[in-house]
Parts: C-alpha cells; structure tokens; sequence
C-alpha cells in the first residue's frame, strides 16, 4: 500500500510573497494620498483668499515693526541722556510756564484800565531788556559755565563749535561769548581760518573760551550729552580736551553791533 503525502486541512501551503495581503488594503491610503496631492495642485478660490489675507497681514505687521524701530529716535539713547533729555525739557517747561504766568498778569492789569499806562510801561522796560539781552548790545552776568578748549593738534572745527553753540541754546544758554571778545547772537556765523575760526569776522584763537550764562547743571550736562561737545572734542580723532567750571556769577563783557535791516521791515 503506498503511502500519500500529506496534506492540511486547508488545502497545499502557499509560499508565495503575496500571501496573506488583501490587494484592495492599499487602495484607501492611496486614495487619500491621491485627494491631498489633487486638492494641493488645485486649490480652490476660497484657500487662495485666505492665503492672500494671511500673506498681506504678515507683510503689514513686519513693516509696522521695522518703521517703528527705524523712526524711534530714542531707542539706542542711555538712560542717562533719557533723564538729562527730560531735565532740560523740564527746565524749558517752568520757564514757560513762568513766562505765560507774567503776561497774563500784563494782560489783567492793561485790561483793568486802573494805573495801565504805568504798566504798559514797565511791560514795554522789561521788554527792551530782553531785546537788548537777546541782540548782545549790553554786558551780561548771571550763573552759568565756563568752557575751556584746549586743542593742540588744532582739529576742532568752526562746525563742532557751532553745534557747541546750539547745544547750549538748547538747553538754555541767554547769552554766550567766545574768548571774551565775540558776542554770539542770532546772526553770528562760524568760518575756518588760517590758524583760528572765524566768528562773525572776529579771529578767535585757541584754546577756545566759551562762557554762557544760564542755569549752570543745564548747562553742562547740555555739553556733557553724548554725542555732543564733549564727545566730539575728546574724540580720538580730535585728541582736544573740555574742561567745564559752572559759577554762579559769571560776567560777558562782549557786545555786538547790529548791523542795520535793509530787507526785512515790520508789518503794520
């Protein structure tokens, strides 16, 4: 009796590399797939919108922030110059306010009718002191700083002491004078000579002495402000040195000539 190989309930064995894997059981991944690649090359009008709108709001919001970073003036500046910034404006302030105060109290008394003729006068003394303070056709004296330049290797510049000059207007300088002998006022100008500057037509030598008057803390920190005199002077490129003595009398001698208006009249 021959023998029969055997074989199991189920039938021969498979041994092929397929076996046991359902050829639809990768269609749906595929599919899916498929639907995400389509849905991306065609986007529809309401995807497009939205990436419009959200590429717009980025661009805004980024150039918002630049422009702000960019017109900020401040942003770079130490706290130190933030408070000596706010002092002078502070200074500049209560002088105001002083000032609005005397003239509304000129204004009540000439609108009284009582004793106005003597208080438009006095009103119209204490202009013309001003006038003469401010056109540098008196002597002055009052608080303030002397300034002394020494600059050996005579590299400070008919610029760098205008920009001296506006520094201290700014922070409240009434009257300045340059080496006892220039008045500056509003018409002075600043030139390069040979082996000075020239200040309104007035050689002026070094070292150079300036002496302003008004409130001497003001003052010095105006000099003192970083990016200002100082700095420029002491500069490495400059090699000159500063030296600021604040008083609380200081006396400008120097008076300057107006020079007559042949352009501008008053209007009446």
């Amino acid at each position: 009796m021959s023998e029969q190989p055997e074989q199991s309930a189920g039938g021969p064995e498979d041994t092929s590399p397929d076996a046991g894997t359902s050829p639809g059981a990768e269609a749906p991944e595929r599919s899916a797939w498929a639907r995400i690649g389509h849905d991306l090359s065609h986007p529809g009008i309401g995807q497009v919108l939205v990436a419009v709108i959200v590429c717009l709001s980025s661009f805004a919001v980024v150039t918002q922030v630049r422009s702000r970073a960019v017109d900020d003036p401040f942003a770079g500046m130490r706290r130190a110059d933030l408070v000596t910034m706010l002092d002078s404006l502070s200074n500049s302030s209560r002088q105001l306010d002083s000032e609005l105060v005397e003239l509304r109290d000129t204004q009540r008394q000439l609108q009284s009718g009582a004793d106005s003729r003597q208080a438009a006068q006095k009103q119209a003394a204490a202009r013309l002191a001003q006038l003469e303070v401010l056109s540098g056709t008196v002597p002055v004296e009052g608080p303030g700083v002397t300034i002394r330049i020494d600059d050996p290797n005579s590299k400070v510049t008919s610029d760098m002491l205008l920009d001296a000059v506006e520094e201290l207007r700014d922070a409240g300088a009434e009257a300045i004078s340059f080496n006892g002998k220039v008045r500056v006022v509003a018409n002075t100008w600043f030139s390069a000579g040979a082996n000075s500057v020239i200040v309104s037509g007035t050689p002026v030598s070094r070292p150079f002495t300036i002496r302003a008057i008004g409130d001497p803390h003001s003052l010095e920190e105006g000099a003192r402000f970083r990016g200002g005199l100082v700095s420029q002077v002491e500069a490495a490129q400059v090699g000159a040195t500063v030296t600021i003595a604040p008083a609380q009398r200081i006396r400008i001698d120097a008076v300057a000539t107006p020079a007559p208006m042949t352009m501008a009249t008053p209007v009446r």
